[in-house]
This record gives structure tokens, C-alpha cells and sequence, in this order.
């Protein structure tokens, strides 16, 4: 039985490609939900079937305040009782989060195989992404199947020794692709510039990228700046900062809201790796507030600039009309069949469905 995992946001918009693949090809399978991003999952989860199983006690109520090590025990425990409990002969596990990396580990104490989707993503540097860098880079160690969006990301897991490598591609994009025709999306331009700002290793000088924000604002007074704010309170708090007219601070908005801000955005202003992505498939740039990616080709097709915290001297850049990108770098919209194909032509899988 193949069990597919995911626990937040992103995890799950890249994953219903595949879920959705697995019931048109009749391939059984179960589903989790570790409840890591409880307070973000009413958005996505009409994307996915109800899950079989979930975590969600252990992030609710008193318990949904957590540090990333609580968050990692929590879901280590709650896994060890499942896995003793049900048997899976393979785990889907996507990117680079703490429930990919605590299920894997449980995973592997339980002899069950992981097939580890977008696998091979490398900065190598641990502190950029933290902790998400240390996170991909020990599921390698342990995968079984691992399932490359790029060449790039084929080509280090290659170099670092890793097993049954694929290049698949990126779901990221037969997602998009998913919305494009459901809601009618294209590529449009207007004055709207999509920020958005969250990662972990940006909130010890998140005060100066607001501040950034505000300067940018204020020099260019034609531009409307939205901004849906993430919930985390090391981002919130400074909200205060931004003062001018054309900033518009919202709540957080829905996936379906967010790919229709990047159709529409002149530019994208993000630290954000999913925006990095999914920009490419809109043809926009994205001035990326980060000092290292993973996702380099987005910078190598043009669409992407690294700022570290200095947006404000880089909007020309980001002003200047991109070359038009016939095709996205991350795939063609085929990559949640041919991960489904590849499971289903593994032996291990065949045999024991």
C-alpha cells in the first residue's frame, strides 16, 4: 500500500497532482495529514481527498504553538504508533519540511520505502534555507526513490551518491496548469507588485526588509504594492512599519487568490521557493529577498535576481520587461504521471498493492 504525506500548504499543492493521478491510473493508496500548518489547511484541502489518517490532535487547541524541534517530536511519535499499527510498503513524501523529514526518519526505523518528490534541491548551505536544506539533504540519505524536478537537482543527487534517481520534473507546474484552465488564467500586467516575505532565516531582519518595503513604496508612488502577510508573529509584528499609501498589507488569501496575484503582478517581490516557481509559469519576475536559492534556474531563464535584504536598487531590474519563456524550466505538466508510472512499475509496489 503506498501512503502519500503532507502536513502543510505547499506540500499538499504539489502533491494532489499525484493523488489525482493515482486514482486515474487505480492505483490504491492511502492519505495523511500530520496537521505541521493546521491553520493553513482549510485553504488546500478540498485539493485532496479526506485523509485516511491525521495527526491534527497534536497541533490543535493548547498545542498548536510549537517550536521545530516539538513540531519534529510530535510527528516522530504519532508516526511510530501509526506505522506499528498499519503497514505501508511506500511513503510519498514531498520537498523539505519538518513532516518530510520526521516521516522519513520514521519511515526508515519501519522498513518502509520513500519515494521523495522535488529530491535534489541543494544551496549547500544549511543555514540558507534553515532548516530546510538540512532537511532534503538527510531524506536523500534514506530514500528510495528519488524523484528529481530538475537537471540540476538530478545532477547532485547523482554527485552525493544517491539511489534510483529520476528526472520527473516539477508538479509545481501541473498544478498550475490545474488553475490555469479551471480559473481561466493568464499571463496580464498592471500596476500590482505581490510581496511576500516569511522565511525563518529573514526574521532576524525582517524589520529592515519592511523598511525596504516603505522606501521602495515611497520612491514609486505608480506602483501598489500587496503584500499578504504570513500568519507567523515574527512577521506580523511589524506591520506597522509600512506606512505609505500604496502598500497594501492583507490577510492571507487563498491558492487559487495567489496564482491570480501572480498572473496579474508586474513583478514579485518574495522570499518565498514556491513563488519562485511558480512565477516561471507566468513569466514574471521575482526579486528574490533571499542571499542563496535552491532554484537557480529561475535566475539562469532570467526571471529571478538574488537582493539579499537590498530590494529597493534592484526594481529597474524587476521594471524592465522579461524575455518571454516558451517553456518553464520546472517541466511541462507531465510529472505527476510519470511518478505514478514510476510506481507502478517498481516491483515492490506491483507486488504488494
Amino acid at each position: 500500500m503506498i501512503l502519500v504525506a503532507y502536513g502543510t500548504r505547499p506540500e499538499i499543492i504539489k502533491l494532489f497532482p499525484i493523488i489525482n493521478e493515482l486514482k486515474m491510473q487505480g492505483v490504491p493508496f492511502k492519505t495523511l495529514f500530520t496537521g505541521q500548518q493546521l491553520d493553513l489547511y482549510e485553504d488546500v484541502q478540498d485539493l485532496v481527498p479526506r485523509p485516511d489518517f491525521s495527526f491534527s490532535e497534536y497541533f490543535s487547541g493548547e498545542n498548536r504553538h510549537n517550536t521545530l524541534g516539538m513540531s519534529f517530536v510530535k510527528i516522530c511519535e504519532a508516526a511510530g504508533k501509526l506505522f506499528n499499527e498499519h503497514r505501508f510498503d511506500i511513503i510519498i513524501i514531498q520537498g523539505d519540511t519538518t513532516t518530510a523529514w520526521a516521516l522519513a526518519q520514521m519511515a526508515f526505523y519501519n522498513g518502509i520505502k520513500i519515494a521523495h518528490v522535488e529530491a535534489g534541491l541543494r544551496t549547500f548551505d544549511l543555514k540558507n534555507p534553515y532548516p530546510e536544506e538540512l532537511n532534503r539533504t538527510l531524506i536523500t540519505q534514506v530514500a528510495y526513490l528519488n524523484l528529481a524536478p530538475t537537471k540540476q537537482a538530478y545532477d547532485n543527487l547523482i554527485n552525493s551518491g544517491a539511489k534510483n534517481v529520476h528526472l520527473v520534473g516539477n508538479t509545481i507546474v501541473d498544478a498550475v496548469n490545474y488553475f490555469k484552465s479551471s480559473l481561466g488564467l493568464s499571463e496580464e500586467k498592471s500596476n500590482k507588485i505581490l510581496v511576500t516575505l516569511h522565511r525563518r532565516e529573514n526574521h532576524k531582519i525582517m524589520w529592515q526588509l519592511f523598511d525596504e518595503l516603505q522606501v521602495v513604496a515611497e520612491k514609486n508612488p505608480e506602483l501598489e504594492l500587496i503584500f499578504p502577510i504570513h500568519p507567523n508573529p515574527e512577521v506580523k509584528k511589524y506591520k506597522t512599519r509600512l506606512k505609505a499609501k500604496n502598500i497594501q498589507v492583507i490577510q492571507p488569501i487563498g491558492y487559487p487568490e495567489m496564482l491570480k496575484l501572480i498572473s496579474q503582478a508586474l513583478f514579485i517581490i518574495s522570499d518565498s521557493g514556491g513563488i519562485q516557481e511558480e512565477a516561471t509559469c507566468f513569466n514574471k519576475k521575482v526579486l528574490i529577498v533571499r542571499e542563496k536559492t535552491e532554484r537557480s534556474e529561475t535566475i539562469d531563464v532570467g526571471l529571478g535576481k538574488l537582493v539579499g535584504k537590498d530590494i529597493r536598487n534592484h526594481i529597474d531590474w524587476a521594471l524592465m520587461s522579461p524575455l518571454n519563456i516558451t517553456e518553464p524550466p520546472y517541466g511541462d505538466g507531465h510529472t505527476a504521471q510519470r511518478i505514478v508510472n514510476i510506481l507502478s512499475s517498481d516491483h515492490y509496489v506491483r507486488n504488494n498493492p
